[in-house]
């Protein structure tokens, strides 16, 4: 097998449901800098200067429950700070799709070259370069066989592998059930009104571009399991009838 064989086997058995390769010329023309509501994207040279590939990965998020978020913020706010939490969140799929990503890192470490995982570079727009899907109504990435039901992360690498092809097919074609469904109309057709997704209200409680209607229904609507923790609305997600059979084809 080759190298990028097995890579590719290697992302597999860390449970990647989903596995592409793009290099950083192919992605030369993405979105990279300060993005409203997004943050900072960076290149792969910036933080692998001698990058030759990389390896875009997907882990299929197959419950809400992956959308979960542990946030301490409000054992610091409005009253006596508790000395013994640190001032975190955490969010359980950025926790798992690292950890996997730091095991095909891992490989090709001792393979002699050097890797380190990246959830900085422009994710989404980098998963259609290299064939992973298409960027759907929702602005998710769309995947063949399990929709917008995937959790990106990348693996930049000083190996050269083969790379593959970007993805052409708009899967969402004449579907516009994510848009109908989003409970703040948050969703036009390939286009987020980010101030107003119940899931960037719920991760910054206390933002002020956040309407007043859209915050509502985000304390209403938002699941939290304890006082300190919510999941991130799904709704747009669960609402898409692509890869719902897991066959890669059936739109059910």
């Amino acid at each position: 097998m080759t190298l990028t064989q097995n890579v590719k086997k290697e992302a597999k058995k860390a449970g990647f449901a989903v596995v592409c390769i793009s290099n950083p010329e192919m992605l030369r023309d993405l979105p990279y800098g300060k993005i409203e509501y997004v943050g900072v994207l960076k290149r792969p040279e910036e933080e692998l200067p001698k990058v030759r590939s990389v390896i875009l990965m997907g882990v299929y998020a197959w419950d809400a429950a992956f959308n979960i978020v542990a946030d301490s913020s409000k054992l610091h706010f409005n009253g006596k700070p508790e000395s013994k939490v640190p001032l975190e969140s955490y969010q359980l799929y950025y926790q798992i799709v690292k950890s996997k990503a730091w095991l095909v890192a891992y490989y090709l470490g001792k393979k002699g070259f050097d890797s380190v995982p990246s959830v900085d570079i422009p994710l989404k727009t980098a998963a259609v370069k290299c064939g992973l899907g298409c960027q759907g109504k929702n602005t998710l990435l769309v995947t063949p066989a399990y929709g917008p039901r995937i959790r990106l992360i990348s693996v930049l690498t000083t190996a050269e592998l083969d790379i593959d092809e970007p993805y052409k097919e708009d899967l969402c074609k004449s579907c516009e059930r994510c848009v109908i469904a989003c409970p703040t109309k948050a969703i036009e057709p390939y286009k987020v009104k980010v101030n107003r997704c119940m899931v960037y209200a719920s991760e910054n409680p206390r933002s002020t571009d956040v309407p007043d209607k859209t915050r509502e229904l985000e304390k209403r609507l938002t699941k939290r399991p304890t006082p300190n923790s919510f999941i991130d609305c799904t709704t747009c997600l669960e609402a898409c009838p692509i890869g719902t059979c897991l066959d890669g084809n059936d739109y059910c």
